[in-house]
């Protein structure tokens, strides 16, 4: 296939059917389109664009090329630490927050085969004696409807087991040949459907997804293109109740521009609590101080022009000019801050760039270009951003942070650790109890737990 045609389609596949797929996956990619084109009986790879074009296409299509290009592989427990934060934390918090009405509901969103599902079920059973005096919904979702069938039946193989202890297996489940048979009483707990997180609307009462106390959405969003990812997130935000927490993967979101989320950050992750009102609105957090750049020392992060503005601006600037430099309107901050939360991205592009016009030295406003730059997609744009966020702020912590993702996200781990360590260095100086700039209420002793948990990921 021509790498003109190719690209075509990979970007068709990422703006029509909202799935990511990055340069070293294109061998996979190219092995799919061969499939596709057969299993329609197309002429070639072009008449295979040309379908993806159309309503009917896209619609097609979702399934089948989520499947391949996706890793649906799941078990019971995975990911031992966000389970002991369920079990200790989250769940005791919404069980003793709706212990009045004694009723709960849960959205495993993209759940696979429903292990994550089930271990849910699992957790609540042994946190709650009787569960008669509960009306408990969980609910599991996925675009492949094959699995989905599979869950249903609740049997599985020694696979499905290496996260779960073996006095765990042998309460819940009974051998039967080779395989383990799920607990009737356990898997009637648990609804299945499929569904589709990109094209569905949700909420959505006829379909049961609406009012979620929490949603499950783990290792999905790193394989979807960013426009999709938020898109995404904003239905999620809007089906959970006031109150209601979202779960996802490590790094996979950045809920301080999320609009109604807001961070909560434990040793073990990450997760975001709706809230009646954007984070920023709550608790403004103060400005990052600007320390002056000298000119001699610039590095490779300013481009040339960049370079060129801060030499000419540095030595004119008189005590008074930096102070207003330093300390920028708190309130024209924040409006930019409540268009981006509103999705009004544009509007908060304009007032960006027109805070960094005349003061092209402020971290906070390229702070947010950053972050609207990733959401456009434009990771390269959000990296240069983020390290001239560092170099104008050095110990601005949250942009070491989402450097990190980033780095993660494309593979380039070392850097992704040294970002991360760098992070915990600051925060290491800072007093446990004071809050984290953009981190909502959460502490430092919270963040550098939660970043300490990360650097141990990458150790292992």
């Amino acid at each position: 296939m021509e790498e003109a045609l190719f690209k075509q389609v990979r970007d068709l596949i990422a703006s029509q059917i909202g799935l990511l797929v990055r340069e070293q996956d294109d061998a996979i990619l190219h092995k799919v389109i061969a499939e596709r084109v057969r299993a329609l009986n197309l002429p070639g790879a072009e008449q295979y664009l040309q379908f993806l074009g159309t309503d009917a296409g896209v619609r097609h299509e979702r399934e089948e090329l989520a499947i391949p290009l996706t890793t649906g592989e799941t078990y019971f427990f995975r990911d031992s630490g966000l389970h002991v934060l369920l079990q200790d934390r989250i769940l005791p918090e919404l069980l003793e927050r709706h212990k009045a009405k004694r009723a709960l509901r849960i959205w495993c969103a993209a759940c696979s085969s429903g292990e994550e599902a089930y271990s849910l079920a699992i957790l609540l059973d042994e946190l709650i004696p009787d569960q008669s005096q509960w009306n408990i919904f969980i609910l599991g979702t996925d675009i492949n409807h094959r699995v989905i069938e599979k869950a249903r039946r609740g049997i599985y193989t020694e696979w499905s087991f290496r996260g779960m202890s073996n006095e765990r297996r042998q309460h819940y489940f009974h051998c039967h040949k080779d395989t383990w048979v799920l607990d009737d009483g356990i898997r009637n707990r648990v609804t299945f459907q499929t569904a589709d997180l990109v094209a569905d609307k949700f909420p959505d009462h006829a379909a049961d997804l609406h009012d979620m106390d929490l949603i499950l959405c783990r290792n999905t969003f790193i394989y979807m293109a960013p426009h999709v990812v938020f898109r995404i997130a904003d239905k999620f935000t809007e089906t959970l109740v006031d109150g209601g927490i979202l779960i996802t993967g490590h790094g996979e979101l950045y809920a301080h521009h999320l609009g109604k989320l807001r961070a909560r950050v434990f040793p073990e992750s990450i997760v975001y609590q709706r809230v009646a009102a954007p984070s920023f609105f709550q608790s403004p957090a103060p400005l990052v101080e600007t320390q002056w750049p000298d000119p001699e020392k610039l590095t490779a992060v300013f481009p040339a022009a960049e370079k060129a503005k801060a030499a000419a601006l540095a030595p004119s600037l008189q005590p008074a000019a930096a102070e207003a430099v330093k300390e920028p309107s708190v309130s024209e901050m924040l409006r930019a801050w409540k268009h981006a939360n509103q999705g009004q991205r544009e509007m908060a592009a304009k007032s960006c760039s027109e805070m960094i016009a005349r003061n092209p030295l402020d971290a906070e406003p390229h702070y947010l270009m950053a972050l609207l730059a990733q959401e456009r997609g434009d990771f390269a744009e959000a990296m240069a951003l983020l390290k001239k966020v560092i170099y104008l702020a050095p110990s601005f912590i949250a942009a070491y942070l989402d450097l990190g993702d980033l780095y993660a996200r494309e593979g380039e781990s070392a850097r992704a650790v040294k970002m991360r360590s760098t992070a915990r260095d600051f925060l290491k100086k800072l007093p446990g109890d004071e809050q984290v700039k953009l981190y909502g209420a959460s502490t430092v002793d919270e963040v550098l737990h939660y970043v300490e948990h990360l650097l141990n990921i990458n150790s292992q």
